[in-house]
């Protein structure tokens, strides 16, 4: 169980990460790479299978007791007893859900956003991301979450910014030398 548990989140968070690199290549090359939404869901898909796991497996389909638990390890590691973690975990899937199904319906208002917004996530999901992967994750895992945190953070870094008005993209696409970027490719 703990094989599934640790692989289902540390996989989805690579796929967030990749996503995120792939949504990128937009502002460079004006069409999001095919991959990238699917790649997106699949994370998304992975860490809500990792809360079914853990809450199946590790808290007996008991939210008390996630709760609990969740409350123990911050004791632990910030010196105070607070179990709502449990809750801002089903925010940070909540909004990677919200941002897919936005992305897939709207995507022309969904790549032109204000930036703002845009940032507002992305501290929200460097802060989960960081807690999980980095503070809370096993000794080993750390390097793992610095990794995965550093290309994110690549990914984001000034200049690559998505949330631009003049990027108006009616669905993900992928460039080709028949369809070059920035052009429908008919599908």
């Amino acid at each position: 169980m703990d094989v599934a548990l640790y692989s289902t989140i540390w996989v989805a968070l690579a796929l967030f990460v990749a996503a995120e690199a792939g949504k990128q290549r937009f502002s460079r090359l004006g069409a999001v790479p095919g991959w990238a939404w699917p790649v997106w869901v699949a994370g998304a898909g992975l860490c809500t299978l990792h809360i079914v796991i853990g809450f199946a497996g590790r808290h007996g389909w008991s939210h008390e007791i996630a709760v609990r638990e969740t409350a123990r390890q911050t004791a632990a590691v910030y010196g105070v007893t607070w179990g709502g973690g449990v809750y801002v975990n089903y925010v940070f899937v909540g909004a990677w859900l919200t941002e897919a199904w936005w992305w897939r319906a709207y995507p022309s208002h969904y790549f032109s956003r204000r930036r703002a917004i845009s940032w507002a996530l992305r501290a929200f999901y460097v802060l989960i991301i960081v807690n999980a992967a980095i503070v809370f994750a096993s000794v080993p895992g750390r390097t793992i979450g610095l990794v995965l945190v550093g290309v994110l953070l690549w990914a984001w870094r000034p200049g690559s910014d998505v949330g631009s008005s003049a990027l108006g993209c009616a669905r993900p696409q992928t460039a080709s030398p028949g369809n070059p970027p920035g052009t429908r490719s008919g599908r």
